[in-house]
């Protein structure tokens, strides 16, 4: 079952990259981008989409590494001592 959720993920992702190559050779005029008062400066549209997909698939992989819960219960991490009650102030 792993190999195969491994060849499909693999063929997503190539798809994608296959589009976006397809697209960035057919549309090759420069484009700038505008936020508020910045602009950037005059590149192919494919340059800027080959960016923003790298850096969406960098996202897409490392983002949920690092809102993983931990699977040990919150209480494991405190272990009690010995001699306290609950309700010991």
């Amino acid at each position: 079952m792993n190999t195969i959720s491994n060849f499909l993920a693999s063929a997503i992702v190539g798809g994608w990259i296959m589009t976006m190559a397809v697209f960035a050779i057919q549309n090759i005029q420069p484009v700038s981008l505008k936020f508020l008062q910045f602009e950037s400066i005059k590149v192919p549209i494919g340059v800027l989409l080959a960016f923003s997909l790298g850096i969406g698939f960098f996202m897409a992989a490392f983002i949920p590494a690092f809102l993983r819960k931990s699977k040990k219960s919150p209480r494991s991490r405190f272990p009690p001592q010995p001699g306290l009650d609950e309700f010991d102030f």
